[in-house]
């Protein structure tokens, strides 16, 4: 006859055995969504992945097309300005004064070159009253007294055409030429202004200029906002603010031209460009069409 105790303890044992096995069970089917679920979400990653790297190359692709279409505006834009500035100032006698050894002075010749006008005097001066190996200067004035010398017997030898004694040796300590040696008096005078630094001494040649009745256009680069140049407006002198654009170039030559006015590409009150740019010339331009049997049309 079996045993109750025996009979008991076996029970329990199929009943631990059979829950020890279905918590097996249950633990391989977690393990399986959790694999199945890990799977999804790579699989979901690589997708993305997929996808971000696809609207990568579309965004590369449309990159290379847009300086693409800016390569050629630029090229078109050089056409177009040689265009219409070619010899556009032919006759005109020039000079080109900074104080800054930042100016763009090789490209503002260039583009003068390019309109044909005549650079009677381009140079760079030290308004820190050095050399042009940052030494002293050897004098007895104050350096304050040097700079207002140089600075008038320049506007002088702009207005007559001349090399003074005093120019000359500025020349070969505090100056540098770029081109041009003051042979015929100048038309007008372009200041390369380069912001607060400088502003003393632009504002000294734009006094002598203006008490030489010499016309004087302050130009400035886009590196400098135009509040440095604004200060210049109601003394009626024009100023061209990002004169290395392709505005600021079509901008100076409107002035320089014979007209006046005030632009750059930033806000203040500035004009852009006037329309048309040259309106007197083409006043002329019109008049001639219509003059017959070299009687002028009524």
């Amino acid at each position: 006859m079996i045993n109750i105790k025996y009979l008991i303890l076996f029970m329990i044992g199929i009943f631990l055995a059979l829950g020890l096995g279905i918590m097996i069970g249950i633990t391989l089917e977690n393990q399986n969504i959790i694999e199945n679920q890990q799977a999804q979400l790579i699989h979901q990653i690589e997708e993305h992945f997929v996808n971000l790297r696809n609207e990568t190359e579309q965004m590369k692709l449309e990159i290379d097309n847009l300086e693409d279409e800016k390569t050629q505006l630029q090229k078109l834009s050089s056409l177009l300005l040689t265009e219409v500035i070619q010899g556009k100032l032919t006759g005109k006698q020039l000079g080109l004064v900074t104080f800054s050894k930042q100016a763009p002075m090789k490209e503002l010749l260039d583009f003068l070159d390019l309109t044909g006008a005549t650079i009677q005097a381009a140079v760079t001066i030290y308004c820190d009253s050095s050399n042009k190996d940052e030494t002293m200067v050897d004098a007895i004035q104050q350096p304050d007294e040097i700079m207002t010398s140089i600075v008038q017997e320049l506007v002088y030898s702009m207005g007559y055409g001349d090399v003074t004694p005093l120019i000359q040796e500025a020349l070969d300590l505090m100056m540098d030429s770029h081109a041009g040696y003051f042979e015929c008096p100048v038309d007008a005078i372009i200041l390369v202004a380069h912001g607060n630094s400088t502003l003393e001494c632009d504002n000294m040649l734009i006094h002598n200029a203006m008490e030489a009745s010499i016309p004087i256009i302050v130009v400035e680069t886009s590196e400098f906002g135009s509040n440095a140049l604004s200060k210049y407006r109601s003394l009626g002198i024009s100023t061209v603010d990002d004169v290395e654009s392709t505005f600021g170039k079509l901008a100076l030559t409107f002035v320089l031209f014979g007209n006046k006015g005030n632009f750059g590409l930033s806000s203040g009150g500035l004009d852009i460009l006037t329309n048309p740019l040259f309106f007197h010339e083409l006043q002329l331009e019109f008049n001639d069409a219509y003059t017959t049997n070299g009687e002028e049309a009524p």
